[in-house]
């Protein structure tokens, strides 16, 4: 919405009166005073739209008010607000027309066309019709997005600096009064004061955000344990501030090397580079000549600058750089460099920002390394103590052996921890846990083929192994070989006086362990011992609430619970699943014959019976009484009749034999059931295959011989004629 006119009014533009009689006096007064009152009341609007804007603090809605009131005091058909960004005119506010017209408006520059014209002059420009007046070329970027026939347009200045422009426009051809252009001429003088009101408003904003920025960085880098950590923080902290678009930070190291100790890349090549690429000596590019000199750099043009050098692998592309020295005591221990794409992307105020952070880190930096030993001790309780706290949150055995192997091997900075369990009765170890972790760890060693293992265990003493030493023990040797480790620590892992396992530390290297590192770990060795130990007597009664105490089954309760965890898997994984429900057939007769006692001697028989048929896969289960069940998973319908024939086969084969000598022998009526065909859920599943073992019953109480693969003869249960009342 712009037009070109190089005085407020021209007679092109202002038509003629219709007539040459002169207009009675009172009626010429009475125009003059309804001018007077018009002019009075939009100048005392202004008056109250400039207080709004002093008081406005959302820079969006300010703008926004400016157009709306344009427009409105105007009478006009639409008005814009443009702002000077980059040497381009945008459009930034609006009024009477749709979002989407205003967002397909032109761009202007800063120096052609009807905006260089009021650049130069500072004048407003006004078209009663701007068809004969406007520039052809300017009028012309309009079509196909907004007609108008007329506008006013005035500078947005502010410092003596026209920043924008503010236009008003019908249209239809309008004739533009003096009081029109006056009006927003002094709101467009208006709008320039508010806006840099609200940039200074925004300005002191940011300076109080950053310093509150640089505050938090300072606690930050105070708190921080380490010099890699502190790096770390540098470049999180400085992106609050500044945006960059990759930030590294380097410590000086003996013989002039600069060692990256920290990187964040953000775009591009900028987001993965190899550390080792990154490292620099004192007086090669930007962060060489900081580090020799001592003085920070504002590169607006990297590639112009010859104390540069591009990293290797690289590509050159326009580039800024801020670079700056971390001091402390006058001496340069490090730098920090900004990178981003494009030229002059940073300016002083990110310079002196950069500083700040720099010198906070520089004496972080430096408190972390006058602390090390005292951190190295500290470091030492605070591992013993982080360990304990996640041990107690476990009671899983293998979790608190990982989590112990995890910890000693950051502790004792060896390559490789692994925690086994002592099996006595066995003679053999139970590998629990391991860090790192890996999958091709033999699960047991027998104890027979390692005497110095049992050495540890036995004696409860630390033993070191080395590969190359002559005397070390032969299999300890070449289990390290094979493995690709040079030496071994063992220590045991006691509880109450007594070894219930071992810590093994491994290296590729000649263990360097100490005095102090081994005292260390076997403190974390008794902290893990009581642990493991704790899970382990939690795991028991965990198994001996999941099972039958008679059988030596699982019990109802866990079957349901295993039962409902393999549907979910077996869906998962598109499997079958199939259950047996077993109930022994005049079972009752037994009971009642000889007693209950004689009765769970035969369940016990029963359920020995029942598990040399199974698999290892395979999930038993006394579900009640005489009623057992039997979770089969990845089986079919198929395999599992098969399975229940076996059953049937192993009973019909044995007999239980009393104490007296007598023999009974047993049968069982069986049911299946298989996902997904006859159910899927637990409860189903259960029911259906309950409902088909009750279905087998009757069929052998009417001698049909029906049993679940459809041809099983019927039994019973027999009971020895001298045993019987």
């Amino acid at each position: 919405m712009t037009a070109r006119r190089p005085n407020p009014v021209t007679p092109e533009t202002v038509a003629p009166a219709a007539t040459d009689t002169k207009p009675p006096a009172a009626a010429a007064r009475r125009s003059r005073g309804d001018s007077s009152r018009k002019v009075a009341h939009r100048f005392a609007g202004i008056l109250d739209i400039a207080e709004r804007l002093a008081e406005a603090s959302d820079r969006q809605a300010l703008l926004q008010a400016v157009v709306v009131e344009a427009k409105a005091a105007l009478n006009a058909d639409a008005a814009v607000l443009r702002l000077l960004r980059n040497d381009r005119l945008e459009v930034v506010a609006w009024s009477g027309i749709p979002d989407a017209i205003a967002a397909a408006l032109p761009v202007f520059g800063a120096t052609g066309g009807w905006f260089g014209e009021l650049v130069r002059t500072g004048r407003p420009l006004v078209a009663d019709d701007v068809e004969r007046v406007m520039d052809a070329a300017d009028y012309k970027r309009y079509d196909g997005i907004y007609a108008f026939r007329s506008n006013v347009i005035v500078p947005l200045v502010r410092a003596g600096k026209v920043i924008g422009s503010l236009s008003a426009a019908a249209v239809e051809p309008r004739r533009w009064t003096d009081e029109d252009v006056e009006f927003v001429s002094a709101l467009g003088t208006h709008a320039g004061i508010a806006l840099q009101n609200s940039e200074l408003s925004a300005s002191t904003e940011l300076r109080a955000a950053q310093l509150g920025v640089l505050q938090a960085a300072s606690s930050r880098l105070s708190r921080a344990g380490g010099v890699t950590e502190i790096g770390r923080a540098i470049v999180e902290e400085t992106r609050r501030i500044i945006d960059y678009h990759n930030a590294r930070v380097y410590l000086l190291e003996p013989g002039g090397v600069i060692e990256p100790i920290a990187f964040e890349g953000v775009v591009g090549e900028y987001v993965n580079v190899d550390f080792s690429l990154l490292r620099t000596h004192v007086g090669r590019g930007f962060t060489g000549w900081v580090a020799q000199h001592g003085l920070p750099l504002l590169v607006d043009d990297c590639n112009s600058d010859p104390r540069g050098a591009s990293i290797p692998g690289t590509a050159d592309v326009d580039e800024s750089m801020i670079v700056v020295p971390m001091a402390y005591d006058g001496v340069v221990i490090g730098v920090i460099t900004l990178s981003k794409l494009g030229l002059r992307q940073f300016d002083d105020d990110d310079l002196r920002l950069l500083l700040i952070l720099a010198d906070l880190a520089a004496t972080a930096v430096e408190s972390a390394r006058l602390l090390d030993r005292s951190r190295g001790l500290a470091g030492e309780l605070r591992r013993l103590l982080d360990m304990s706290s996640e041990l107690s949150g476990s009671l899983d055995s293998r979790q608190v052996a990982n989590l112990t192997a995890s910890h000693l091997v950051s502790a004792m900075d060896v390559d490789e921890c692994v925690i086994s369990y002592w099996d006595r009765p066995n003679d053999r170890l139970l590998t629990l846990g391991i860090a790192p972790l890996r999958n091709d760890v033999q699960p047991t060693y027998e104890l027979a083929d390692y005497p110095n293992t049992r050495v540890v265990l036995e004696q409860r003493a630390t033993v070191t192994v080395d590969i190359d030493d002559p005397n070390a023990d032969l299999a300890e040797a070449a289990l390290l070989r094979h493995d690709g480790n040079r030496s071994l620590v063992m220590l045991p892992l006691v509880v109450k006086g007594q070894a219930i396992g071992l810590v093994e530390m491994n290296s590729r290297t000649v263990s360097g362990l100490g005095p102090e590192q081994l005292e260390l770990a076997r403190t974390m060795a008794n902290e893990a011992a009581m642990a493991l130990e704790n899970a382990r007597l939690y795991e028991d009664a965990r198994a001996l609430a999941d099972r039958d105490p008679l059988t030596g089954f699982y019990n109802h309760r866990y079957l349901h619970q295993r039962l409902a965890e393999e549907v979910t898997r077996a869906s998962r994984a598109g499997e079958t699943l199939s259950v047996l429900m077993l109930d022994l057939d005049k079972f009752k007769l037994v009971n009642d014959s000889f007693g209950h006692l004689y009765g769970d001697r035969v369940l016990s028989w029963t359920a020995e019976v029942i598990r040399s048929t199974l698999r290892s896969s395979d999930i038993p289960a006394r579900y009640g009484g005489d009623e057992f069940a039997i979770l089969l998973p990845a089986t079919s319908a198929k395999a599992a009749a098969r399975a229940a024939d076996r059953i049937n086969t192993a009973f019909a084969a044995a007999a239980h034999i009393g104490q007296a000598g007598e023999q009974i022998d047993v049968s069982l009526s069986i049911g299946v059931a298989t996902y997904p065909a006859d159910g899927r859920s637990a409860t189903e599943l259960i029911a259906v295959a309950d409902a088909a073992l009750y279905r087998d019953k009757r069929g052998q109480a009417l001698g049909s011989g029906h049993g679940p693969d459809g041809g099983r003869p019927g039994s019973r249960l027999e009971i020895p004629k001298s045993l019987t009342a």
